[in-house]
């Protein structure tokens, strides 16, 4: 399993989009996410032994599953029935989305923001709890979810805007084509209109950016809207602590 600068992106059977997220410079240039400390991924469903020994010798000591129960029940983690780490699910929503639903992220991940404050707060202070990092946080494709949970956790120990709208937009390279054709299948197996939905299956980094304005713009920035949210400036510090080290 290569996670040193080489590459970003982990290659393992069964899963399509694992990523490191170390390496990020923040924006003062004398710090860096830590590597081999906090991965996102797709679903890991159909990750082998092989691959999950990989991420065990690696020092993961959690995941952290985003997805509702009908996902689960449908795709369960490899990980739920592990006795080598925590598994912890975490669902941002209780179910999939209402029928009525018209999903618009051309302006960033606005509607996630306002809805999943205290989910946000509670994965900060879990990942501050003694014992749980290295963690995985996954969903089902790696890059709604996940990426609003990354992008915030990023965006909370000062890393570069820039650098983490790329580490968002990297989910559409490493998904590939095929996900735009399943995307097309759920939706059309649901009735939904594709051409409302089709946009969703992309990671442009032009929306993370977008997403990151609105917290400055609706929240005074993403220390406030955590703060707002019920974290504690102490668990915010602490984050930084233990996601980043210095290279000076």
């Amino acid at each position: 399993m290569d996670t040193g600068e080489r590459s970003r992106i982990i290659v393992l059977p069964g899963v399509r989009n694992l990523r490191d997220v170390g390496g990020h410079r923040t924006t003062d240039g004398h710090r860096q996410t830590r590597w081999q400390t906090l991965y996102r991924s797709d679903w890991a469903d159909e990750l082998d032994e092989t691959g999950q020994q990989c991420l065990l010798d690696a020092g993961l000591r959690t995941a952290i599953y985003l997805r509702d129960i009908s996902e689960v029940t449908e795709r369960p983690s490899v990980f739920a029935a592990s006795n080598s780490l925590k598994y912890l699910r975490m669902p941002f929503y209780d179910g999939p989305p209402p029928e009525t639903l018209t999903p618009d992220l051309h302006r960033g991940y606005r509607r996630e923001l306002d809805e999943l404050g205290e989910h946000l707060v509670s994965l900060v202070n879990t990942l501050v709890t003694p014992g749980t990092l290295p963690a995985l946080i996954h969903c089902a494709a790696g890059k709604d979810r996940t990426g609003v949970a990354i992008g915030v956790l990023l965006a909370t120990v000062g890393t570069r805007p820039d650098l983490i709208a790329e580490d968002y937009a990297l989910s559409e390279k490493c998904l590939g084509p095929d996900n735009v054709r399943t995307a097309r299948e759920w939706v059309l197996r649901r009735g939904y209109d594709w051409s409302v939905w089709e946009h969703v299956t992309y990671t442009p980094p032009e929306r993370m950016l977008q997403t990151l304005a609105y917290l400055d713009e609706r929240y005074a920035g993403v220390e406030q809207y955590l703060v707002n949210y019920g974290l504690d400036r102490g668990a915010q510090a602490d984050i930084r602590e233990l996601l980043t080290e210095d290279i000076r």
